[in-house]
């Protein structure tokens, strides 16, 4: 059995597991089911991204099997898709291909799915998997090309690509972005005492530290040696300053076991996004921030003026 899905339907309470190596062609009722089978293969062939292969699944096998909504999740990926909306009875699909799971796939509606719907609907389900699969495997390598090495956080590639996508959103859809541009307070220093082995851990625990601190939507990026960047989506400057606040503070009061006493502090600068902001503009205000924090002091949190 290389692949099977898992159908649970609300009203009936039952579970049914479907085997297939592939689509059974000669198994589809119809010219008709044939046709479609084959357009919504040569759909799902047209892209490698996760979201639009899950997209383009949904919108074309709604115009066969209605539904009021669908969901898609896969934890592994980290990935919630909705579409549509709730309603009272709902089919869930579990989805595996060599025992690769594949995420799950729900959809609902104010009626029951027949039984001749549910057969046509695991068919077009068995199109699906092998595009989904090579989606999730792209989605792996390119999300591992996008992480730093040391301290497993998004790396300057990521930030480069992710940054200027958000100020364009935020410019959009007139919502509010901040940045919070921050390094380690003389890190030279802790290189040279305790040597590089002891500068690295010091950086991925600062790292986590702050991954810990920050919100699940917040995106934390290394963007250089001992310099991180936080890209804040629909954060103000007072709640972004808040935050540099408490980032600081966990920062502070973070103690090494090796060597035993160590602590580190950190410098921070913020820019909040305006008007006629682009990427370079809105980083260079967030890290001249910075360079007055470390001018007046360090260990403090500097926000941009302007």
């Amino acid at each position: 059995m290389t692949g099977y899905i898992q159908s649970v339907q609300t009203t009936q309470r039952t579970d049914r597991v479907t085997p297939f190596p592939g689509v059974e062609y000669s198994k589809l009722k119809t010219e008709s089911e044939l046709s479609q089978t084959l357009k919504l293969t040569n759909k799902l062939q047209t892209t490698l991204e996760l979201e639009s292969v899950i997209e383009l699944f949904v919108e074309s096998i709604k115009l066969v099997i209605p539904y009021d909504g669908a969901t898609y999740q896969n934890s592994g990926a980290d990935l919630y898709l909705s579409f549509g909306h709730m309603a009272r009875h709902r089919v869930s699909y579990k989805l595996k291909l060599l025992e690769q799971d594949l995420g799950e796939i729900h959809l609902n509606r104010e009626r029951p799915f027949s039984e001749n719907e549910l057969e046509h609907l695991e068919t077009l389900l068995a199109v699906l998997l092998y595009p989904l699969r090579n989606a999730l495997l792209y989605r792996e390598a390119i999300q591992s090309a996008f992480i730093d090495a040391l301290t497993e956080v998004k790396n300057r590639a990521a930030f480069d690509s992710n940054f200027k996508r958000e100020i364009e959103l935020s410019h959009r859809k007139a919502t509010e972005l901040s940045l919070i541009v921050f390094d380690i307070d003389h890190f030279k220093r802790v290189n040279d005492r305790y040597g590089h082995t002891v500068g690295d851990q010091a950086l991925k625990n600062v790292a986590q530290t702050v991954e810990a601190t920050i919100r699940s939507s917040d995106a934390l990026y290394r963007v250089g040696g001992e310099e991180f960047a936080i890209v804040l989506n629909g954060t103000d400057k007072q709640g972004a300053s808040l935050l540099a606040e408490r980032i600081r503070h966990n920062i502070e009061a973070l103690v090494f076991t090796q060597p035993k006493g160590l602590r580190v502090t950190l410098s921070l600068g913020i820019s909040t996004r305006m008007q006629k902001d682009t990427p370079t503009s809105l980083f260079a205000r967030a890290d001249e921030a910075l360079y007055e924090a470390k001018k007046t002091g360090r260990n403090r949190v500097v926000t941009s003026s302007v």
